[in-house]
């Protein structure tokens, strides 16, 4: 299985001394370096991956049966070839359920196992999908809120698992051993000793960069020095929106609050600067990465209560939640971990042990290799080859 975070690779090193990984990406990846450290069987192939919606306008359903064709079946020979040359025993892909089923169609007529990792599947579902998850040996949801879209649309699928992504916290911590924190806030012209909120993900509506300006802007009132990083670049087609913060921020004074610092590496480094980390999803967030890194930093943290974020937040003891798009909910959030810090200190360490109980890589791996051995019963003499389709 493939992923574009680091955790993947510490899966990798897990698996293989059963496993023999093989790893396919369809376009360039800053990773693809780091996965070639753990398996030289890397490769980068152009056969674009078809993704399913459902249809909701007459011109989409014209052309529904011209997509049928041009997604399905006409990659049959491209992806056979590959299939020849990797010759796995079983695909585990980390595209989701409605996503690629030119190769779960390659696959069931290869008899070639099938997982489709879900990380964030909309609802509902294709009427196409529906059909192609038939194929699938397994799929496996990073939460059970999203495990529930398969059974609430009662999709056939022969197995339906949970396993929640995991973090490596040693990692975390390493990286910031000897950090200088006072030379990263001068970096962004922090001087004062005011509190420092940050939200980090890529800048779209949907994970809610206004509503926390918003929030942010009803604090400031009250604590008049904080500051605001807003960690992540802007995604493709989000350019208005990221206009619209723009303007909010000109119009209420904020320009010398909040400080956008785009993609950053160093997220551990950001972390550490922080006093409150904020996830304010607009959506229901499937099981958001950066919640497990706050944690790893016992940072106090604000979700908003939907979608997976509930399965790692226990409120008022690991962090607080918030109902989604409620700017008010969230400043008075913001607000309860500012007038006690020492309280806020410690539901950040609940935050760490939580994560070392419920989300550690290790945890993960051994489940995941869990639904390996329910579709694939493994030998341990023999080794399986693993194909992995990722954009």
């Amino acid at each position: 299985m493939i992923s574009d975070t680091p955790c993947g690779l510490c899966r990798r090193v897990f698996y293989k001394s059963k496993y023999e990984p093989h790893v396919l990406f369809y376009q360039d990846n800053v990773l693809i370096p780091e996965f070639k450290k753990v398996t030289p069987h890397v490769y980068v192939n152009d056969l674009n991956p078809s993704v399913s919606a459902p249809v909701r306008t007459l011109g989409n359903f014209v052309k529904w049966p011209f997509r049928l064709f041009s997604d399905i079946f006409m990659p049959q020979l491209k992806i056979r070839k590959i299939l020849n040359i990797i010759e796995p025993d079983m695909i585990h892909s980390g595209n989701g359920y409605a996503a690629l089923h030119e190769w779960m169609l390659a696959c069931y007529l290869n008899k070639i196992k099938f997982i489709a990792h879900d990380r964030g599947t909309r609802y509902p579902c294709s009427m196409r999908t529906k059909f192609f998850v038939r194929f699938l040996d397994a799929t496996i949801s990073v939460s059970n809120a999203y495990m529930e879209n398969l059974t609430r649309q009662n999709l056939k699928v022969k197995r339906i698992r949970r396993v929640y992504n995991g973090l490596d916290v040693e990692q975390m911590v390493a990286q910031n051993v000897g950090f200088d924190r006072n030379k990263l806030k001068a970096e962004f012209n922090i001087s004062e000793n005011g509190p420092i909120i940050g939200i980090l993900g890529n800048i779209d509506r949907w994970k809610g960069q206004l509503v926390v300006l918003l929030a942010v802007n009803s604090v400031k009132k009250i604590y008049p020095n904080i500051k605001c990083l807003i960690v992540g670049p802007v995604c493709g087609g989000s350019e208005p929106y990221n206009a619209q913060l723009d303007i909010y921020i000109n119009e209420n004074n904020l320009s010398e609050t909040v400080i956008f610092i785009g993609y950053r590496k160093d997220v551990p480094n950001i972390l550490s600067i922080l006093d409150i980390l904020i996830h304010a999803s607009i959506e229901p967030e499937p099981f958001g990465r950066v919640i497990l890194e706050g944690m790893a930093a016992g940072k106090p943290i604000i979700g908003t209560n939907s979608g997976g974020t509930p399965e790692q937040i226990v409120d008022g003891e690991t962090g607080i939640l918030v109902p989604m798009n409620d700017d008010e909910g969230m400043a008075q959030a913001m607000l309860f971990y500012l007038n006690d810090m020492k309280r806020a200190k410690v539901m950040g360490e609940h935050e760490t042990q939580r994560l070392i109980e419920m989300f550690g890589i290790k945890r993960m791996v051994v489940e995941t290799e869990k639904v390996y051995e329910e579709i694939f019963p493994v030998k341990k003499e023999e080794s399986i080859p693993v194909s992995c389709p990722r954009q």
